[in-house]
């Protein structure tokens, strides 16, 4: 088997995950519809005093993942020089793996603020950010290539 088809392989892997991610930000969004109709009106499962820090909270988690994940995406993608073909391929795939399960997070906590307060529109915000990172770091074949025969 030649390097573009483990290359070929490989990424599949990683976009099979991104597609199944970006299933589970469908799932998030069905869950909070059927919760928000068959419990209308939805106020969420706590009683929260100071809703609005809540909300500062958690935002401010979705922030700091974004961009955490993109400082751990340039930390990870470092080439060594004793790096292989084969070696920047796992470190790619790796590194593709993390960013779209990271991409995730602020949907996550959308949710978790749907489910505790009832803030819909929080969600929506939150969902749709997550959509918009996982679009960015979905891993794309064509780059892939790029990058590793740049690396090399």
């Amino acid at each position: 088997m030649n390097f573009q088809e483990v290359i070929r392989k490989t990424h599949r892997v990683a976009a099979t995950l991104g597609y199944s991610v970006f299933g589970a930000l469908v799932i998030y969004l069905g869950l909070e519809e059927l919760i928000r109709n068959k419990l209308a009106p939805f106020y969420g499962f706590l009683s929260v005093s100071n809703q609005q820090i809540l909300r500062y909270i958690f935002y401010g988690l979705a922030a700091v993942s974004i961009i955490l994940a993109r400082v751990l995406q340039s930390l990870l993608l470092r080439k060594k020089p004793d790096d292989t073909p084969e070696s920047l391929l796992n470190k790619l795939h790796r590194t593709s793996v993390i960013m779209v399960i990271m991409s995730e997070l602020p949907a996550l906590f959308g949710l978790f603020l749907f489910l505790v307060a009832g803030f819909n529109r929080d969600f929506y915000i939150l969902l749709i950010i997550s959509v918009a990172v996982l679009f960015i770091f979905f891993p794309r074949r064509h780059a892939w290539e790029e990058w590793i025969e740049r690396q090399i």
